[in-house]
């Protein structure tokens, strides 16, 4: 399945909520049994934080629906680590105003969350939360999983934009762990890469 299309702002328009699944936005390429059990809670955890996003449903009761019905079932999901999803739904759900002013500061000029597509923004606070929230897990893997995550939902340039918003989140969170300067990292460039072909589709 394709991105939604992109709206004013160059980002993918946001999704609309649906019925009976946790979300009507299920991942573009289904991921198989052998992904990753942490990779199957992440994204889980994004479709869980869609959901809340479109929806006035409480993080516990989105958090037992998943993990008591859909997390059941035959799909790969049902291998998914359950501690991390519902570490990760909480977590993002108890700091969203503190994590989306960190992704605010990081989007360049012109660029608005509020109209971002709303997987996106999913997307980038479960990512940016792990990269406040669990130091366990090294900054590098964090990003490469995300960057993975958004190419299951995702056909575009998506991959791209979320791999340079999360190297800048990393930079400023966990600057310990960079020895290179921002300006100079391929992250970086692919996000500056995305987000001026964004405006030139806005533009036209």
């Amino acid at each position: 399945m394709a991105a939604a299309p992109a709206g004013k702002s160059g980002a993918p328009a946001g999704a609309r909520p649906g019925a009976g699944r946790p979300t009507d936005r299920q991942p573009g390429r289904q991921p198989d049994r052998r992904t990753d059990r942490r990779t199957q809670a992440r994204i889980a955890a994004v479709q869980a934080l869609y959901r809340l996003s479109a929806t006035d449903a409480a993080p516990d009761d989105v958090v037992d629906e998943f993990r008591l019905h859909w997390m059941r079932e035959a799909g790969p999901s049902a291998a998914a680590d359950k501690a991390l999803f519902t570490e990760i739904v909480q977590g993002a759900c108890s700091d969203r105003a503190a994590l989306n002013r960190m992704i605010e500061e990081s989007l360049s000029e012109n660029w608005a969350l509020e109209r971002m597509d709303r997987v996106l923004v999913a997307l980038l606070n479960a990512g940016a939360w792990e990269l406040h929230g669990r130091s366990e897990t090294p900054a590098r893997v964090v990003i490469a999983e995300y960057v993975d995550v958004a190419r299951v939902f995702f056909d575009n340039r998506e991959p791209a934009f979320v791999n340079g918003m999360l190297d800048r989140l990393a930079r400023s969170l966990r600057s310990g762990e960079f020895s290179e300067p921002a300006e100079s990292s391929e992250a970086t460039a692919l996000q500056e890469t995305a987000e001026d072909s964004g405006r030139v589709e806005t533009e036209a």
